[in-house]
């Protein structure tokens, strides 16, 4: 063999985790130093086949939710509801508000009876 059958034959097929140990370990090195995240190079030593992918997680489920803040309009959950059962959402505290907007409010008015008095 000396014409390309040689090189294809001396070659790597993508996806080929059966080649020796000294043909993947440079190839994880430069994907890790290329990589620009955990998740980025993770992501490329997967499509290389040198490690295991992870099992595909269901996605999130999305969570409807009925409140929202009257100031800022981020969505809501009653102050007693855990953060876990509601993601994304911010604790509704008083006059339907979060906790942010509401102090800002309860500011403005001692600020005003401050200024009258």
């Amino acid at each position: 063999m000396s014409g390309p059958e040689r090189y294809i034959a001396e070659s790597a097929i993508f996806g080929d985790t059966n080649l020796v140990d000294w043909t993947i370990a440079p190839a994880m090195r430069t994907v890790a130093a290329n990589a620009k995240s955990v998740e980025e190079a993770r992501g490329l030593l997967e499509m290389l086949g040198l490690i295991d992918p992870r099992p595909k997680s269901d996605a999130e489920p999305v969570v409807a939710c009925k409140r929202r803040c009257a100031s800022c309009n981020r969505p809501g959950r009653h102050s007693s509801e855990s953060l876990r059962k509601w993601p994304g959402t911010v604790a509704i505290v008083g006059r339907g508000m979060c906790r942010a907007c509401y102090d800002v409010v309860l500011k403005e008015e001692k600020r005003a009876r401050d200024d009258v008095a």
